[in-house]
């Protein structure tokens, strides 16, 4: 099936419409998972028609994506309002690494239904806006958490190194999660590897 690509620049009816469309695919995933959210049931949550559900999106998997996209862009405009709170980046990072993880931990069907959508459509979709999911390239509000304070001795450049190489680890951690592995596991692994990746400065010897 050829799928279309959502027009990224919306009237305001039909961006009102598309955010519909999203928060009823969202609630139904929630409550019933992947499956519950067939594209006439999403239209029916929606009150819109099928037909123009079907202007906005071609399947169900390219609308979970953009409902994964459009949580990504929420977390990173709360950063944006509320910094996070931390001792140097890594313990940022770290911090709202677990929040978020808890969160998935406790939505299990959503969060499946959203990553069983992107493993299943993403590569078709990266049209959407030439990038989907939670790669390097879509590293934004991970990086935005390391520099969120005092950077803590690192340089931008390392900031910038590290921020791909989360993210990678970021999308393998959410899929465990959602798969069955427990969020406290998780959580560790991904401690140590922020440990590795950004140490902390060695302090200085007394004088």
């Amino acid at each position: 099936m050829e799928h279309r690509v959502v027009q990224r620049v919306l009237s305001p009816a039909r961006a009102a419409t598309r955010d519909r469309l999203i928060e009823a695919a969202i609630a139904l995933a929630t409550e019933g998972g992947y499956d519950a959210v067939g594209i006439r049931a999403v239209a029916a949550a929606a009150e819109v028609s099928v037909p123009t559900a079907y202007q906005h999106v071609s399947s169900k998997d390219q609308l979970l994506i953009e409902a994964l996209m459009t949580l990504g862009t929420r977390s990173t405009e709360a950063l944006r309002k509320r910094k996070p709170r931390g001792d140097g980046p890594g313990d940022r990072v770290s911090r709202v690494f677990t929040n978020i993880l808890r969160q998935a931990a406790r939505k299990p069907l959503l969060y499946r239904a959203l990553y069983r959508a992107y493993v299943a459509g993403g590569a078709e979709l990266a049209a959407l806006d030439g990038q989907v999911g939670y790669g390097p390239e879509r590293a934004t509000w991970i990086g935005e958490t390391l520099r969120a304070g005092d950077l803590g001795g690192h340089t931008q450049d390392d900031l910038d190194a590290v921020a791909a190489v989360l993210s990678c680890l970021f999308l393998g951690a959410m899929v465990g999660v959602t798969t069955g592995r427990a969020p406290a596991e998780i959580i560790t692994i991904l401690d140590e590897a922020v440990r590795r990746l950004l140490p902390l400065p060695a302090k200085a010897a007394p004088a």
